[in-house]
């Protein structure tokens, strides 16, 4: 989500590169809404991604436990609503579904952005498949489908023991003279944006903020890394008893390769006011992404739940939100 360049500084308000620069030549007033069409874009990759590993990492917690029933690691079905913010106004939502096998996940996604009473428009969808080895993600498929009041575009990769075999980026990336450039390295070893982010979210004993996962998105090498920031009070759970802390993290973008070596890059990686609100699934040891707030030049983006659905493959039920 939130660090341009590339993707989305997965899930936590990195921007990537389609959303970064201008050519300097714009007036202040076309700037201007072009940094709030940047803004919203960022709220809706940085919130899709996130939200896509929430949904699936309920499923690959290996110590879910529901609030009345023995544990149960495998959802039958996870549905997650959101609402995108800009400067505090409604700009569009977020819709995901995941569903677990015993070896496989998938998860499905798609949302809207809409600023300047539709005069920007920016929609997106996104699919996710792999298999679970140790309780550990192994991607085998992903793509992310985007499109915007001028243009579109497809990025597909596939997956092979944890090395991106198959990369395909419509339209192709412009070439930059301060292109860093992607070696064939940086393809292995790392994970696509929502998988990386089942890494961020599953729940391995270790505090939810202490988290550094390495992405590859088909532009772009990145790692995303959570920091303890601070703990805050969140509104009780109905039916389930009262939730009396939340951590919030500080996200932060860390190029590799594949990006600009540009002060938007730099900018992009400095910038230490990106939080994430991490909350624990009631009845579980299990957090996931709550909020997103992505603090911005042209103003704060912002993702917030409305509505999270657990359904268990016993059939019990946990929902919160609104």
């Amino acid at each position: 989500m939130m660090f341009g360049q590339g993707s989305i500084i997965a899930s936590f308000a990195v921007v990537t590169p389609k959303w970064v620069g201008s050519d300097g030549t714009m007036s202040e007033e076309i700037d201007h809404r072009r940094g709030e069409a940047r803004v919203a874009a960022r709220v809706y990759t940085a919130a899709r991604l996130a939200l896509s590993a929430l949904a699936t990492s309920i499923a690959l917690q290996p110590g879910y436990v529901s609030a009345q029933a023995a544990p149960d690691p495998w959802p039958a079905a996870v549905h997650a609503h959101y609402k995108l913010r800009y400067n505090g106004i409604d700009v569009g939502n977020l819709d995901i579904t995941s569903t677990k096998a015993e070896k496989s996940y998938n998860v499905s996604g798609n949302g809207k952005v809409s600023v300047l009473f539709g005069a920007i428009t920016w929609s997106g969808s996104s699919t996710v498949s792999g298999i679970v080895v140790g309780g550990t993600p192994q991607p085998v498929n992903y793509t992310f489908d985007w499109k915007n009041n001028r243009k579109g575009g497809t990025i597909k990769l596939g997956f092979k023991d944890r090395v991106a075999t198959d990369i395909s980026v419509t339209p192709p990336p412009q070439w930059h003279k301060d292109d860093v450039p992607l070696q064939p390295a940086h393809k292995a070893g790392a994970f696509d944006p929502v998988s990386a982010l089942l890494m961020l979210t599953r729940a391995d004993g270790r505090p939810p903020c202490e988290r550094r996962v390495e992405i590859f998105d088909g532009k772009q090498r990145y790692e995303i890394v959570l920091s303890f920031k601070q703990k805050v009070k969140l509104p009780e759970v109905k039916g389930i008893g009262p939730v009396e802390t939340a951590d919030v993290c500080r996200a932060m973008y860390v190029p590799v390769a594949g990006h600009r070596d540009n002060d938007a890059t730099k900018t992009y990686a400095s910038n230490s006011n990106v939080e994430v609100v991490m909350r624990r699934i009631p009845g579980t040891s299990a957090h996931i992404p709550y909020s997103v707030s992505i603090p911005t030049a042209w103003g704060t983006g912002a993702m917030v739940t409305e509505r999270i659905e657990v359904t268990t493959s016993a059939g019990n039920k946990i929902a919160f939100g609104k």
